[in-house]
């Protein structure tokens, strides 16, 4: 056990007050002492976990201490010192039982003083140590911890310095230079010569939204300086390693978050390092120059290793702790297996919505961040997921794809927890519980057609090849392609759409082609060109898990939906879906599918393309008198002039008394003798006819329009019958 001077004091000088023990070792946890009554807290700068090592302060002959503050650690005798502001005000030694003993000291001014530290000097055999306190009112204040400390002590006021006025809450001496480092609450750095008596400002520090005091202030030995704000408890950290600081400029990161409090000092042993020991710290995956490593201040959480798993917060199956101290042990740590709670179902493409699934092992909160402009770093505009309620299980998550994002590998950063911290945490630093899961994406430019917010209608006829009641309601989509682009190559397609009305008695089902057709050219996906594996199809959200590739096709030929009815509910009383009179008001059906191509394909110059969508005949119902005996799906209709599939049969073109007039060799197809389609495609969102009203006599300008092939009447679409289309908004 090491004897103090105070110790000796007692030893010789008997009878004596007793003083506490002095600290073991120099502890590497940093100490926090918060409130009015003077709570005592020894936080874990890794992980932030805080630890109450006194719930109030005393004196070993009086009674309970009000406040203590302007706390500092002095290594030389393992002892914390800091002011009392309890009558008589006074400074206070205070040893590993957290009992405080008064020093003796006079020549302070009659005030409170809030900004302390220890400042520790020489080698080891002989050092000397001193303890300063500051106040802008009355200038910094120098007291010899040296002598013999149960004599009185007299207080030195340094010369220059009531002219400082700095506003700071707290300061630390650098424990190589000796040089004192404080921040005011707008961020500005202050360093701090207490032989020259002179202040010099450094830079104005990115502190993000914290505001107020800073009023815990520590070291560590490696030169990083740790400073914590009262109203969030986050604590920043600067490497100072290069001190005094010259030709550079220091920027802070938040390093971990601890307790926040209306009054806050902290100190620390600036001699111990500051790491990780066990493996009871999640880290993320990410490679430099992403902040991962804890020597970047990297996010981490801290989880007991020890828990059955019942009650703790993860993602995916299970969580489990690394060793991560510094950038070389991160790039030798493999990308950890644990990390399954995030699955990415459909593309990142510019300016598109992404889903993805997150599965949470119980409530708890989400953040994301998405490094969209590949620059290395999770900025805060990059934050696409803000505290987000997550359910037990499996949840969907849509994240907005920005604009202007960039093509190629990039990395995101999921981070889960209980929701409980005190502020809003950022892509790096300490939290508390949880757990941190980085992942590799692949992000695309796009090319979006019609729009990124914008809708086609698609509108068939059912009947065909006779003309029936031509109402354009037999199966009505809303419809949006996306090429997925990288470089000048299309790597893959997005295909959404809305089902939005059923008006047939027949069953049809929906399927498109990957051909694109711009001018006289036709480019075709080939079915082996896809890669099939990594296709992913969803239906109002929900992952399909059924083949949508069509067999047996030399062509790529995606199947959306095999019977449309089986995606739709009727409302009561009606007979169709959105497409009679009040029967209008039944929630579409949404789907979206995903389809990465093998090998990158040259894009096309259209800037963006309708693809083939065509409606055919599903299996196992009647679909009018030509078609028994047939194959269902040997029957589709496409839009106007478009080729139909191998599928297709072709016989049908010359059936008996059609109202079709195809011809194949002219490259005429599914259009009647004037020129009218069996399906259309709208370039907006549509009001479709009712049940068995001529889309003529809906619309009194659509036959001029088909019969010129679009070259009049290009908006026949803006003038309708209010009493003829369904009234809901499409």
């Amino acid at each position: 056990m090491k004897l103090t001077y105070l110790a000796k004091a007692c030893i010789l000088l008997l009878p004596c007050t007793a003083y506490s023990q002095s600290f073991d070792t120099c502890p590497s946890q940093a100490f926090l002492m918060q409130d009015a009554n003077a709570q005592l807290y020894g936080i874990d700068l890794v992980s932030a976990k805080p630890t109450v090592l006194a719930s109030q302060l005393t004196f070993s002959t009086e009674a309970n201490n009000e406040s203590v503050n302007a706390i500092g650690f002095n290594y030389k005798d393992q002892y914390l010192y800091g002011f009392s502001r309890q009558a008589p005000k006074s400074v206070v030694q205070i040893g590993s039982g957290y009992e405080m003993t008064r020093l003796d000291i006079s020549g302070l001014p009659d005030t409170n003083f809030y900004v302390g530290d220890v400042r520790v000097t020489g080698e080891e055999a002989a050092q000397s140590a001193a303890y300063y306190v500051y106040s802008p009112n009355f200038g910094l204040y120098e007291i010899d911890l040296d002598g013999d400390l149960n004599a009185p002590i007299t207080a030195n006021l340094m010369p220059g310095t009531v002219n400082w006025k700095l506003g700071i809450y707290d300061f630390a001496f650098h424990p190589q230079s000796n040089l004192l480092y404080a921040v005011e609450s707008n961020g500005d750095l202050h360093e701090i010569d207490v032989d020259a008596n002179t202040s010099k400002f450094i830079t104005q520090l990115d502190i993000g939204t914290d505001t107020g005091a800073f009023g815990a202030a520590y070291f560590d030995i490696n030169g990083q300086f740790y400073f914590s704000n009262n109203r969030s408890g986050k604590i920043h950290k600067v490497d100072l390693s290069t001190s005094p600081v010259v030709d550079y400029t220091p920027v802070a990161n938040v390093f971990t978050s601890g307790p926040k409090s209306s009054q806050n000092d902290g100190a620390r042993c600036a001699i111990a390092e500051v790491k990780v020991t066990d493996s009871s710290i999640d880290f993320g995956d990410a490679p430099l120059p992403y902040r991962t490593s804890l020597a970047q201040s990297g996010a981490r959480h801290l989880f007991d290793p020890n828990s059955d798993n019942t009650n703790l917060i993860y993602l995916g199956a299970t969580v489990d702790g690394e060793n991560i101290n510094t950038d070389s042990e991160l790039a030798s740590n493999p990308v950890d297996a644990s990390d399954d709670g995030v699955s990415f179902v459909t593309a990142f493409s510019a300016g598109q919505s992404s889903q993805i699934i997150v599965n949470a092992s119980a409530s708890s909160y989400l953040y994301a961040w998405f490094d969209w402009d590949q620059n290395g770093v999770f900025s805060e505009t990059e934050r696409m997921v803000t505290k987000t309620v997550l359910n037990k299980g499996d949840n969907s998550i849509l994240v907005d794809v920005p604009n202007n994002t960039k093509s190629g590998q990039t990395w995101a950063r999921f981070r889960v927890t209980d929701g409980t911290e005190a502020s809003l945490i950022t892509a790096t630093g300490g939290v508390l519980g949880g757990e941190v899961e980085d992942y590799e994406i692949t992000t695309f430019a796009s090319a979006v057609y019609p729009g990124e917010s914008d809708w086609v209608t698609l509108a068939y006829e059912d009947k065909w090849p006779f003309a029936g009641d031509y109402d354009f309601n037999d199966v009505v989509l809303n419809y949006r392609t996306t090429q997925l682009i990288e470089g000048s190559n299309v790597v893959g397609y997005r295909i959404e759409g809305q089902l939005i009305g059923i008006g047939a008695t027949y069953h049809n089902g929906f399927a498109v082609s990957l051909k694109e057709t711009v001018g006289s050219n036709t480019l075709t996906v080939l079915r082996s060109e896809v890669d099939e594996e990594n296709i992913t199809y969803l239906v109002d959200g929900q992952l399909q898990n059924k083949q949508v590739l069509e067999t047996g096709r030399e062509n790529a030929i995606l199947i959306f939906m095999q019977d449309t009815w089986e995606h739709v509910t009727t409302q009561t009383g009606c007979s169709y879906f959105r497409t009679q009179k009040d029967c209008d008001v039944n929630t579409k059906v949404s789907f979206s599918m995903t389809i990465p191509l093998k090998a990158p394909k040259a894009k096309s110059v259209s800037p963006g393309t309708l693809l083939d969508p065509f409606i055919f005949a599903s299996e196992g119902f009647y679909h009018g008198d030509f078609l028994v005996g047939k194959e269902a799906r040997s029957w589709e209709v496409h839009m106007k002039n478009q080729q139909p599939t191998a599928a297709f049969d072709t016989a049908l073109f010359k059936y008996a008394q059609s109202d079709d007039v195809s011809e194949p060799t002219s490259n005429l197809y599914f259009q009647t003798e004037n020129g009218l389609p069996w399906a259309i495609e709208v370039g907006t969102q549509w009001l479709h006819p009712l049940e068995g009203v001529d889309i003529t006599t809906a619309y009194d300008r659509f036959a001029g329009f088909a019969e010129s092939s679009g070259q009049q009447n290009s908006q026949w679409f803006k003038n309708y019958n209010v009493g003829n289309v369904v009234k809901g908004e499409q």
